[in-house]
């Protein structure tokens, strides 16, 4: 069956974004190209937030196919466009009969939904996971996936690799390490809430019954502005009295994240241009089968 074609222009314009934000179609339209996913699909993605893999993963089924995106965010939630605000815009382009948005846990989902009838011939986690409170959360929604999934889905999961594959990218690598270590002691609702590293997220999936059937390493694109993004929230004022607030009740732990966040501004020193030419880290696509016995 043939492949799907990727009209980046057309995604930006169905998305409403500026021609900035191209690198981060080119991303999701790389990673999702290395999944192979046919059209005709019926594809379950969880963690969509604002849908702009939603969008991609739509193209690649086709008009056969189907997406069903599942997030609990309220709908309110996101700025400067909210998640409600950005799923009723994509809905409304060509793509939005191709999509059901479902405001819901993955978990809660698929416990009430009925197995086998139309079941799913793939399930996407694209950078979802560290949004997951903690790896331990992860096997419970795969032990549900079986059921509601042919026998020879695809389990497709993209997350950063924790390389840095230059070292512009070493600040990326850093910055994700110290918001995480800051969400671990405080439980906010950073964009790092835990961080799972591909030999995490493999052992977790084998553990479960999954197998690896592809994976590979990839360097986002140019321009790819997520690592810089991380970088500047760990610099902010915002991310420094969260600190202080840490050292209130954890003098060591507060001096261990100051010691980070300095470790980040001198790997900034050979970075040409600073803050400004920090470049995302490695991406690592795996896609998993059933094993026997699911």
């Amino acid at each position: 069956m043939a492949s799907s074609t990727f009209d980046i222009d057309d995604l930006l314009k169905i998305y409403g974004a500026s021609p900035d934000y191209r690198p981060q179609f080119e991303h999701r339209v790389n990673i999702v190209k290395s999944w192979n996913i046919p059209p005709g699909s019926r594809v379950l993605e969880i963690g969509p937030g604002q849908g702009d893999c939603t969008i991609v993963l739509a193209t690649a089924v086709g008009e056969s196919g189907h997406v069903d995106a599942v997030d609990p965010a309220p709908l309110n939630s996101g700025s400067p466009i909210t998640i409600g605000q950005s799923q009723a815009q994509l809905s409304g382009s060509h793509l939005g009969p191709r999509i059901s948005w479902i405001e819901d846990s993955p978990e809660h989902y698929l416990s009430t939904i009925t197995s086998s009838q139309n079941p799913y011939t793939h399930v996407v986690l694209f950078h979802s996971l560290w949004y997951f409170s903690s790896l331990s959360t992860f096997p419970p929604l795969l032990r549900l996936l079986p059921t509601h999934t042919t026998p020879d889905a695809s389990l497709c999961i993209a997350e950063y690799a924790l390389r840095a594959p230059s070292l512009a990218s070493v600040p990326h690598v850093l910055a994700a390490l110290t918001s995480a270590r800051l969400e671990a002691e405080k439980e906010t609702e950073t964009n790092v809430r835990n961080i799972s590293g591909p030999e995490s997220i493999k052992d977790t999936a084998v553990r479960e019954g999954w197998s690896v059937k592809e994976e590979k390493v990839l360097v986002p694109p140019k321009g790819l502005h997520d690592g810089r993004w991380e970088v500047l929230n760990i610099l902010s004022k915002g991310f420094e009295k969260e600190v202080e607030e840490v050292v209130k009740r954890h003098e060591g732990l507060g001096g261990v994240l100051k010691g980070m966040k300095e470790a980040i501004a001198g790997s900034l020193e050979v970075v040409e241009g600073g803050v400004k030419g920090v470049e995302t880290m490695s991406v690592w696509a795996g896609k998993l089968e059933k094993g026997q016995g699911l």
